[in-house]
């Protein structure tokens, strides 16, 4: 250890240092500059010019130089050095022995200033060297004020803006690594200069008053205090003054000025505040004036004050000196009490005003130099109180919440309501979801978010209004709730990696806002490299005090963390992510996973298992090794075949040929560039594949019919083995089916290899049963048993009805419908239904509606039901064997009463349909069924589709293409119309042409046209025939007969034959039927009478066919029009 001490210089003027100085000993002066000696973590200096050596080497014998202590001058740029010292280094080719740390140089003491800055010295000897830390004793460093000084290695600590906390002792602790560290102590005093803690005050003072001036200083040592006025010590000063002022406090820095006068006292007054380090000084300004009573603030005319709310009346003045103020309520002077107190302002408070207080107040203030005087009038009004304040409430994100507030106030006030947030208004423009009703009674957010959350204050504010016309305010009073938003918290921040390991990282992280539902627990994912954005769960919390967890993660894998919180509401949003963690490759730490090995074919052996994910490859160059081998318990150590897999996704290899369900072992382990995994891998026994059983059992047969659904049989034992089983002898199949479903039916019971009666118990019911029998290896079946087994099972309970469904029919109706049972079991009799109320989870006693005896209905009505009351209607079928199984619905009757009239809506349309849709109004009684009503546009009659209990649209169907239609929707709780409402008409046109092309009545009036031109053609064919016209009556009057008489001689028998004949005499003057094929003979009528109608070919007497004209056929009866006859479709 070496330690050289220069001359003490000034620092702050030249720059002194350590150099190696290569000119001859002695003093003198130079312009060159020699070469420096720098600190290390060896070298020091003590900032007082000496420097230490921890430990000295052959370097420091610098060739034989000496080692100087040099002044450099800035100002001048001179440098001056004083006597040399050389170092001699004794065994300099030798070790250096390692030496505990040893004090060099530490102060006794250390002083500072306040705001100042100041440095801790510490050096130590050793070897090796030392790491110098440095702490308060009983305290921490301050924060942010510290810091080691450059190059020193903690040997120095550096104090900034220091303050008075920081006096006290510091402790430096040296380190070499090899021996124990050593702790020194040094003080630190903090002294102070002066400083203000309370200046003197400017000073405004009337006559005869007493001026007082405080000068308070901090500082160490504690300052002393002088006065001064005008720039002049008082205590130099003689006469009258001296006399008049005071120096008072602990410290004397009062001084009180008594009594003051305007022309004595009135001055500019300094403090002065010393100590050894420093003073300070500052001016007051003392003004004595002498003035009477001027306003500043007068009584109004007329003041509300509010009932059981304290009230203050103004009359505040300025004076020097101070008025006294004195108040008057109807000329009597008011006591200062309980009730009444004039303030020091000299305003009035009246204590819990009551309405006896109203009145007329006078104020009167006056002092030596003078008076003022006012008065008031003071009203009485009621006060503002609340009706109903908003409460407290918590929500859920996104749901909807409302605060309610009403107040009453004066008769005569105009009341406000306004709603604050957090202290702020609420301004209702700026945002959609947050709105008041028009009084601001109520206030709703709708679908909350977080940023809601906080307190709701109502306002109600009174005003009332004032003489001059305007509103003032009379009173005002609040009321606040809170509302917490509940939701699922915000992500976790700062989440960090702390460490990355082989196989496990540490993650930190913060907890983010709690969102009015605590933190549950943590959640830790993290995304592999292999699997970019495809985040696995690998870790949660029990807790939420957990900020800190170490997690496993394969190997040869970057991974990136995230973490997640929850709560009762829900999961966070993910974290932000972490940075990379890499982790090295390693062996595999598993194998495959569900190896198995079956065969598919007779002749081979599959092996399979489960690929392994890419994350437990664990390093580069994975793939699977599969050992096999014939299973034999006599030589355990057989040779395996082995076979490298290299593709990782592969999942079996196929072995072939092999013998038919043969014995192997198999082992499947996980390979990669680092070796095999590193645990074994399990060895399991596979199979080779199975074939078909060779062998049949013999004398299958039905020992007994137990019931409709079961039987019992029995067979003969098969000869086990794998050369008749082909496999592992599994057990029977017992296959039956209907002859009426033939093998679509087909039903199937396994029966243990062991067994030879078994009871099956599938059978379907009053069938004819087909049964045969099979041998089983759990891969194929053999050959059926022969001959079947041919029975009848009974008749049994029918299974439940198919399709039941119930709807309420008004307030005390509910219709069922059902279909038969899919599985009736026998002939069905009828059905049994019951009802039971369902009041929660409590279900009331059944209550039967009879038995239904036909077996084909589909449909029954409940009735006398309780409006508004859920039920459960039980449906059972029956057969001869009894009730089936039950099949149950619920529904509710309607409330009782009209229901609300529907809203129709036209959902489609074509050509010749449209859909009616409708929909319940929000309010009103629902309705229970509901139809359409419609018709075309200008009809009378309205037409109803059928009732609806399901859906909420109808489609009408078929309509005329392009025809305007009026619809209304009836809503319907009962049968009767005053339990149905409906909707207003309104009108819709169906799509397509309604032209006169393509109307129904064109077309037919098209027809009737070529109809008439068809028989005009075939009227002139007639005439041509008979060569013109034929004139009746002319021939009968030849014949001399009159066709009115009907004789029955002469003329034309078909006018005077009766309109019947007897049987025996077909053929005489016979008028033939519509469908006739006789015909009178000689008649000139035959050619028309087999196209006539009936009536003997009514012709006029000019052998026209009147048929076209005649009145006859158009008073037919309806049915006589529509029979067929040749001619009937021209008529």
């Amino acid at each position: 250890m070496w330690t050289y001490r220069p001359t003490v210089v000034k620092q702050n003027e030249d720059s002194m240092m350590w150099s190696i100085i290569s000119q001859p000993a002695g003093g003198g002066e130079t312009d060159e500059l020699p070469e420096a000696v720098t600190e290390d973590d060896r070298i020091a200096y003590d900032g007082n010019g000496d420097i230490y050596f921890a430990y000295v080497t052959a370097e420091d014998m610098a060739g034989g130089d000496g080692y100087g202590c040099t002044l450099y001058n800035k100002m001048l740029s001179t440098l001056k050095i004083g006597s040399q010292h050389k170092i001699r280094v004794n065994n300099a080719g030798g070790s250096i022995s390692e030496r505990r740390p040893t004090i060099q140089y530490i102060p006794k003491g250390v002083q500072g200033l306040l705001g100042d800055k100041t440095t801790l010295t510490c050096i130590f000897s050793s070897y090796p060297t030392s790491e110098v830390v440095w702490s308060k004793i009983g305290d921490d460093l301050p924060v942010g004020r510290w810091s080691y000084k450059r190059k020193t290695h903690g040997r120095m600590l550096e104090l900034r803006d220091l303050r008075m906390e920081d006096k006290g002792w510091y402790q430096c602790e040296a380190d070499n690594r090899v021996f124990p560290p050593t702790q020194e102590r040094v003080y630190l005093d903090v002294k102070a200069a002066p400083y203000w803690i309370q200046e003197p005050a400017n000073i405004i003072s009337a006559v005869g008053e007493t001026a007082q001036l405080v000068c308070e200083a901090g500082g160490d040592p504690k300052p002393k205090y002088e006065f001064y006025m005008n720039g002049e010590a008082l205590g130099n000063k003689v006469g009258d003054f001296d006399r008049r002022y005071r120096i008072s406090g602990a410290d004397q820095n009062i001084l009180l000025l008594p009594n003051v006068e305007k022309d004595l006292d009135t001055a500019v007054y300094q403090c002065n505040a010393s100590n050894e380090f420093g003073y300070i000084w500052t001016n007051a300004y003392v003004n004595v004036l002498a003035e009477p009573p001027v306003w500043l603030t007068k009584p109004l005319p007329k003041y509300n004050l509010v009932n059981t709310v304290d009230g203050e009346l103004h009359c505040e003045t300025f004076a020097a000196p101070k008025a006294k103020v004195k108040w008057f309520k109807n000329k009597d002077e008011l006591p200062e009490n309980d009730k009444y107190e004039i303030l020091e302002n000299g305003n009035l408070k009246i204590v819990n005003v009551a309405f006896r207080d109203k009145g007329t107040y006078l104020c009167v203030a006056r002092n030596t130099f003078g008076s003022e005087n006012a008065s008031t009038e003071v009203l009485v009004r009621s006060k503002t109180v609340f009706t109903k304040t908003p409460e407290s409430t918590q929500a859920d994100v996104t749901e909807s919440v409302s605060f309610s507030c009403e107040a009453d106030a004066d008769d005569e006030a105009i009341l406000e309501i306004d709603w604050l947030k957090d202290g702020e208004q609420i301004d209702f423009d700026l945002s959609d979801r947050v709105n008041a009703d028009a009084s601001h009674t109520s206030l709703t957010i709708s679908e909350v978010l977080f940023a809601d959350r906080g307190e709701y204050t109502c306002k109600a504010t009174a005003y009332i209004t004032l003489a001059n016309g305007k509103a003032g305010l009379l009173d005002e009073i609040s009321a606040v709730a809170r509302l917490a938003v509940q939701g699922p918290p915000d992500p976790p921040v700062d989440v960090s990696l702390k460490d990355c390991g082989v196989k496990t990282a540490v993650i930190a992280w913060m907890a983010g806002a709690e969102n009015d539902s605590p933190i549950l627990r943590f959640h830790i994912q993290y995304q592999a490299d292999f699997k970019p954005g495809e985040w696995q769960d690998v870790a949660s919390t029990g807790d939420a005090d957990t900020t800190e967890y170490r997690v496993n993660v394969p190997p040869w894998g970057n991974y990136t963390f995230r973490v997640i919180a929850e709560n009762d509401k829900g999961k966070s949003q993910p974290s932000d992510e972490t940075e990379n963690c890499q982790t090295p490759a390693a062996a595999p730490n598993t194998n495959p996973r569900n190896v198995k090995g079956n065969g598919t074919e007779p002749n081979n052996l599959v092996i399979n298992w489960t690929p392994m994910e890419r994350a437990e490859h664990n390093g580069p160059g994975f793939f699977y090794q599969v050992k096999y081998r014939k299973h034999d318990p006599d030589n355990p150590d057989g040779e395996w075949v082995v076979v490298n897999i290299t593709d990782p996704n592969n999942s079996s290899i196929t072995i072939e040929p092999t013998e038919t369900y043969e014995p192997y072992d198999i082992e499947v382990t996980a390979f990669n560039d680092l070796g095999p995994a590193t645990i074994p891998p399990v060895q399991m026994v596979g199979y080779s594949g199975e074939d078909k059983p060779v062998v049949v059992p013999m004398n299958f047969n039905v020992t007994e019919v137990l019931g409709p659904k079961t039987a019992e049989f029995e067979w003969d034992a098969v000869e086990g083995g794998v050369e008749n089983i082909k496999g592992a002898f599994v057990g029977y199949k017992i296959k039956t089916w209907t002859v009426a479903e033939g093998r679509d039916g087909l039903r199937t019971t396994l029966v243990k290899p062991d067994q030879t009666r078994a009871r099956v118990e599938n059978l379907k019911p009053y069938s004819d049963i087909v049964a045969v029998i099979v041998v089983w290896n759990g891969v194929y079946e053999g050959d059926e048993s022969d001959p079947q087994s041919l029975f009848p099972t009974p008749e049994g309970p029918p299974g439940p009805v198919d399709r039941f469904e119930a709807y309420p029919l008004g307030p005390q109706k509910i219709v069922l419908h059902w279909q038969l049972p899919l599985e009736p079991n026998g002939n069905l009799l009828g059905y049994e239904v019951v009802h039971q109320t369902v009041n929660g989870t409590r279900i009331g006693p059944e209550v039967a509606i009879g038995d239904i005896d036909d077996p084909m209905q589909r449909k029954a009505t409940l009735t006398s039901l309780e409006p508004d009351t859920k039920y459960r209607v039980t449906i059972r079928a029956k057969t001869g064997a009894g009730l089936g199984d039950p099949n149950y619905v619920e529904t509710k009757t309607a409330l009782e009463g009209v229901p609300a009239v529907p809203i129709v809506i036209l959902a489609d349309k074509n050509d010749t349909s449209v859909v009616i849709a409708w929909e319940q109004p929000d309010e009103g009684i629902p309705g229970s069924f509901f139809y359409v009503r419609y018709r075309k546009a200008g009809d009378d009659k309205w037409q109803d589709s059928e009732p609806d209990y399901i859906n909420d649209q109808i489609v009408l169907s078929p309509l005329e293409p392009g025809t305007k239609y009026e619809v209304k929707v009836v809503a319907g709780n009962g049968d009767t119309d005053d339990l149905k409402a409906e909707s207003a008409p309104q009108e819709v046109v169906t799509d397509g042409d309604d032209s006169v092309a393509t109307a129904g009545w064109f077309i037919g009036m098209m027809i009737a046209i070529a109809i008439l031109i068809l028989i005009l053609i075939i009227v002139c064919l007639i005439k041509r025939n008979r060569g013109g016209k034929y004139p009746v009556q002319e021939k009968e009057a030849a014949l001399g007969k009159d066709p009115e008489k009907g004789d029955d001689e002469g003329g034309f028998p078909e006018y005077n034959q009766p309109l019947t004949q007897e049987p025996t005499d077909p053929l005489k003057g016979s008028h033939p039927s519509l469908n006739s094929d006789v015909k009178p003979m000689g008649s000139e009528t035959d050619s028309m009478a087999e196209y006539g109608d009936g009536e003997g070919g009514k012709f006029n007497e000019d052998g026209s066919f009147i048929g076209q004209y005649g009145g006859d056929n158009k008073k037919r009866a309806p049915e006589q029009q529509e029979q067929p006859s040749a001619l009937s479709t021209f008529v």
